[in-house]
């Protein structure tokens, strides 16, 4: 019996260290990006406090027939903050991504929509960002993505 308690621990001792090892390594090697960003809603009580992000590329100016999952292909703004280039639903190649679901115009990002913050600070970093603000992603080759830093209007 203390046999399979130890491999039940094991299992999900390996399952949380690839995980965090996973999102560490998206962070640490991912291509680094600046997103033009504003805040939705700064907390939740069950999860503590974040800010829930509305960033220029949740909006597509085109308003394609592409539904689900998609695949954004993002160009460098020349204010260095990057935009919207074209959506389509094949994988792109040599270029910077993000994967995302799209609905109509609206398309959301996995990882990069909420950032958790310390507690407290949810609603004082809403405040800064309706100045405005960006957000340092980190993009890997396949589009994922996972904010690095949020960057506040001085």
């Amino acid at each position: 019996m203390k046999k399979y308690v130890y491999i039940i621990v094991l299992i999900w001792a390996l399952l949380a260290g690839g995980i965090t090892a996973y999102n560490e390594n998206l962070l640490r090697k991912g291509e680094e990006i600046l997103l033009k960003v504003s805040p939705v809603d700064p907390r939740d009580f069950l999860r503590g406090d974040y800010v829930s992000l509305r960033y220029e590329i949740n909006t597509a100016s085109e308003n394609s027939d592409l539904r689900g999952d998609v695949y954004v292909v993002l160009n460098k703004n020349s204010d260095k903050t990057f935009g919207i280039k074209e959506i389509t639903n094949k994988k792109p190649e040599n270029t910077v991504f993000l994967r995302g679901e799209k609905y109509g115009k609206r398309v959301t990002y996995k990882g990069i929509q909420q950032y958790f913050v310390k507690e407290g600070r949810g609603r004082e970093l809403e405040k800064e960002l309706v100045k405005g603000g960006l957000a340092k992603v980190s993009v890997d080759k396949n589009g994922n993505a996972r904010i690095k830093e949020i960057i506040t209007a001085k």
